[in-house]
């Protein structure tokens, strides 16, 4: 058979990402066991930069995922034009010039504001979920209007109702007192004999905290197989590993410089593996001279600024590496392996970003 990196080389692609479809199943299917609630999956931002739809093509058939959850409604349209048709809600809520493709795509609405309620009055949009603003001071009404908006939300299909927590990996009280303040407005709107079909307040870092009158929870970097919290004890695993090539070695003399800057120079004779990986494909410059990959189960260092392209590392030490071996940039390579929150520490940042800014030059390939 095949090694995955030898079809993907030759379909000329020189980097790639390999998404694990049994480890994105059996994350899904833990958290679930763990919190025994539906799963509103977070396939925003092209899944954290695993690809939406690959993604989105895996858990729509997985029966305790109720919605896939996108950013925005071209999003949501772009998972629907390619074959997605489990129920899709957008969290950025729904603009004027979007009613179309609400209603043409099925997509469901977060209304934040009164404004977005009288666009899905005015526009007959089928059912919605109503966002509570409980500590985020972003998007969300405020508990204050809870009362006027029951009033105005008569005749409308209020599937769910939702809030979100900011700093539930950093802040417990806060995180406590918005649940039991959601708990509050959800006993306000069934005190007026609205329903929901969906109570949910929880993301990945809230899963550590109770929250029992919720029957949903909202997860994205979870399901990714990143913690999102020192304190997060549900067992996951790092969902997508990138690699990439090497396209030549060389010699280099002691004193030399390496790539923009000459911010290397070598202090002994060495050796230099190029490799097909740089920040257009979304490698953080902030790991020049700091970050390193994995080749042949062995840690080898980024020399010299990264570049658009191409990244430089020391390969002086290690025998036989050649054109065309394959560079773990994160993953596993046998024993030793690179999560996407090293690479973060490093950077001063969060896995989340350090996902995203994989580009969409590198093939992603469901493995």
């Amino acid at each position: 058979m095949m090694l995955t990196e030898e079809k993907i080389y030759l379909k000329g692609f020189r980097s790639w990402a390999e998404i694990s479809r049994e480890r994105l199943i059996k994350n899904v299917k833990t958290i679930h066991n763990h919190v025994n609630k539906h799963i509103f999956a977070v396939v925003k931002a092209d899944a954290y930069g695993h690809g939406a739809l690959k993604v989105s093509e895996i858990l729509q058939d997985i029966p305790y995922v109720k919605y896939l959850c996108v950013a925005t409604a071209e999003e949501g349209k772009e998972l629907r034009e390619k074959g997605i048709n489990k129920d899709i809600l957008v969290l950025g809520g729904i603009l004027k010039d979007e009613v179309k493709c609400f209603k043409d795509y099925r997509l469901v609405p977060v209304v934040s504001d009164f404004e977005q309620l009288k666009i899905v009055r005015e526009n007959d949009i089928p059912k919605i979920h109503i966002k509570i603003d409980t500590g985020m001071h972003r998007l969300g009404f405020l508990p204050e209007e809870v009362e006027d908006l029951i009033q105005k939300i008569s005749g409308l299909k209020i599937e769910g109702v939702m809030s979100h927590f900011p700093s539930a990996d950093t802040d417990p009280d806060l995180t406590n007192k918005q649940i039991k303040d959601f708990e509050k407005i959800v006993k306000i709107f069934r005190s007026y004999g609205v329903d929901p079909d969906y109570i949910h307040l929880q993301n990945s870092a809230g899963l550590m905290y109770e929250c029992s009158y919720c029957n949903a929870v909202r997860i994205g970097i979870s399901i990714y197989g990143e913690k999102p919290s020192d304190s997060f004890n549900i067992p996951v695993k790092t969902v997508m590993s990138v690699k990439s090539k090497i396209i030549t070695v060389k010699k280099i003399k002691k004193g030399q410089t390496i790539s923009y800057g000459g911010r290397f120079k070598a202090d002994r004779d060495m050796k230099i593996g190029v490799v097909a990986f740089g920040y257009a494909d979304g490698l953080s410059r902030e790991l020049s001279n700091r970050g390193y990959f994995l080749i042949n189960d062995r840690k080898v260092q980024i020399v010299g600024t990264i570049t658009m392209d191409m990244t430089m590392v020391d390969l002086t030490d290690i025998e036989g590496v050649k054109p065309m071996d394959t560079v773990t940039i994160v993953g596993k390579d046998n024993k030793n392996e690179i999560y996407f929150d090293d690479i973060a520490k490093m950077c001063n940042t969060i896995p989340y970003e350090i996902m995203c800014r994989i580009s969409k030059r590198v093939r992603r390939v469901v493995v």
